[in-house]
């Protein structure tokens, strides 16, 4: 009698795109049949494993590709938006940070098709206040400028660790809105050797229902006084 692969792992298998044949009919040699259809069942498991296991190491990295093509999105935590600009300003891609920086509400149209985008939260010179982004503007190009002028270390970036709550929404065990204010401190590395501690601030935006930057504050360029021991290695995410 030859085996069967039950419902759920067949229902599994076929959402990876694992196909899986027919049963081989029964044989006069019904031991040795038995033997090369467990044997095709082990390997269609060991593959279903290496799948799923390559398919949770690689989401983060999808995710973080289908940013940078499409910009802010749904279903995107605040984390992940840090990390991503983090990635995208250390790989030098401005534009992509620019992206994912907050819109001021008084700019804000009924839908993101209808809205100007073309001026953005200075980094430096704005502030929440109300649960919402206040403060200067800047264009594309004055925000290239703003970087250069503070916080061209970040351009440099080899290396980054989140510091303190670093889960994905912060939400505090059930005590904050998925949607409330974010803030992340982000330990860097640079290209020259420097450590810096900075804290991204982040507004939620109900127009592309994602967390955007609204403020950015270097609080330290020696992390080694803050928090002893974390500026002596980086290789939790390595650029």
């Amino acid at each position: 009698v030859g085996w069967t692969v039950p419902t759920g792992v067949m229902l599994l298998l076929c959402s990876l795109g694992l196909l899986v044949g027919r049963r081989a009919p029964a044989t006069s040699r019904a031991g040795c049949v038995r033997c090369g259809e467990e044997d095709s069942l082990h390997q269609l498991m060991a593959a279903l494993r290496d799948e799923a296991a390559k398919r949770g190491r690689d989401s983060d990295l999808g995710k973080f590709e289908k940013l940078r093509k499409l910009g802010p999105q749904g279903q995107t935590s605040p984390k992940q938006v840090v990390e991503h600009v983090v990635l995208q300003l250390g790989a030098g891609n401005d534009e992509a940070a620019f992206a994912f920086t907050s819109l001021p509400p008084w700019r804000a149209g009924t839908h993101r098709s209808n809205t100007d985008w073309s001026k953005r939260m200075d980094w430096a010179k704005s502030r929440v206040i109300s649960g919402q982004p206040s403060g200067a503007l800047v264009d594309e190009s004055s925000f290239g400028q703003l970087l250069s002028e503070r916080f061209a270390f970040l351009r440099q970036t080899q290396a980054y660790r989140l510091v303190g709550d670093d889960s994905e929404w912060q939400q505090k065990r059930g005590r904050e809105k998925m949607t409330a204010v974010k803030e992340y401190v982000v330990e860097v590395e640079t290209a020259d050797g420097e450590d810096r501690l900075v804290k991204f601030v982040l507004v939620y935006n109900w127009l592309v229902h994602c967390h955007l930057i609204s403020n950015v504050a270097v609080l330290s360029a020696n992390t080694e006084r803050y928090f002893p021991g974390t500026g002596s290695d980086l290789s939790q995410h390595d650029i």
